[in-house]
């Protein structure tokens, strides 16, 4: 997948910042011609080279490209980008790998007898999912959950997102039918019933969120520990599903 130079506003307002305070000048003409060669070489052209600087560091140049800025290094291949080391030439991203390591969490740690468990057909793949009903993402994923075949579900109720979700949570967990008070609430109901049950489970599951830095919802763990976040695309979803959840 090709790698974007497009950044959050904030992102490219903090570059800016730091690009100024460095007073850069500009690198000597031959050093530039031939790192803007070689950028736009790697890059077939796709990344376009508007100026380039001198930074503190020796051997890092700085590339304004059609109003964002990255570094490089002296040879052109490997950048830095929205802080993420990427080779040029293939396109990818070196960090990300990293990232995933350090986010996975062992499927089989997972208190799962806190989890509502789903399985659809044969249940073969397996994932695990943190959700509040209050995430307007969330709703819209567990239908297309819906539609998944041959995956076991667990699913954890997160209750993040509002201070209302908690009160939700509660209902859920208490009813006489656990899943079935859930798979309601995450489809827009929302029940009154006693919330006075033993909620240790809830309790639980928010401590396990906290130790793995569980800070947005949906977030799902696959079967081989990888972590994903937010709104993955359904196709992407399915690959992941496919090469992780088994």
């Amino acid at each position: 997948m090709p790698i974007s130079l497009k950044r959050p506003a904030c992102a490219l307002a903090a570059a800016m910042l730091c690009a100024a305070a460095f007073a850069q000048q500009p690198a000597p003409a031959d050093k530039a011609r031939k790192l803007r060669e070689s950028i736009q070489s790697r890059t077939q052209g796709k990344v376009p080279v508007d100026a380039i600087a001198t930074t503190p560091i020796p051997g890092i140049y700085q590339v304004a490209s059609d109003g964002e800025v990255f570094y490089t290094d002296e040879t052109g291949r490997y950048s830095f980008v929205s802080a993420s080391l990427i080779d040029m030439e293939t396109q990818k991203d070196l960090t990300a790998p990293v990232i995933e390591k350090l986010h996975a969490v062992d499927f089989k740690s997972l208190p799962l007898q806190y989890a509502v468990k789903e399985v659809h057909g044969k249940g073969t793949r397996r994932i695990a999912v943190f959700e509040d009903p209050n995430c307007p993402i969330c709703r819209v994923f567990t239908k297309f959950l819906d539609q998944v075949d041959d995956v076991t579900i667990y699913r954890f109720m997160y209750p993040v997102i509002d201070p209302k979700s908690e009160g939700l949570a509660r209902i859920a967990w208490c009813s006489k039918d656990r899943a079935a008070a859930w798979k309601d609430i995450m489809n827009g109901a929302r029940p009154q019933g006693s919330d006075t049950c033993d909620t240790s489970g809830l309790t639980a599951t928010l401590a396990l969120g906290e130790k793995h830095r569980i800070q947005n919802t949906p977030t799902v763990i696959l079967a081989s520990g990888k972590r994903l976040v937010g709104a993955t695309p359904p196709e992407q979803f399915l690959q992941e599903l496919e090469a992780g959840g088994r």
